[in-house]
């Protein structure tokens, strides 16, 4: 305990991150004001969508596929379900001997 004298993380400055270099709250400010609104803290969550961050950390690319991805995988689930359905594929009982007991 205590031994290694690690250098603590750099914290950027927060003039670093800014609105206008994430195309994704862009758009959501530009729907707020045709609406007549105004996010006063969304420079609060820049860090979320700056390109930089995705390739630091790849585990935020998973999970922004799948929670907000959902838009590409469920159709792509029904898909799957409808070609199977299409072509008869059939996986329950596997025929290895789950049949019933009146052929043994």
């Amino acid at each position: 305990m205590g031994k290694g004298h690690h250098q603590l993380p750099k914290i950027p400055d927060a003039s670093v991150y800014k609105v206008e270099n994430s195309v994704v709250l862009m758009n959501l400010q530009k729907k707020l004001a045709e609406k007549g609104l105004k996010d006063p803290w969304i420079r609060n969550h820049v860090w979320r969508f700056e390109d930089y961050n995705r390739s630091k950390y790849p585990k935020s690319i998973l999970s922004s596929f799948f929670l907000q991805g959902y838009k590409y995988w469920i159709p792509l689930i029904g898909l799957t379900i409808a070609v199977e359905s299409f072509l008869g594929i059939d996986y329950s009982g596997h025929g290895h001997g789950h049949e019933a007991d009146s052929e043994h």
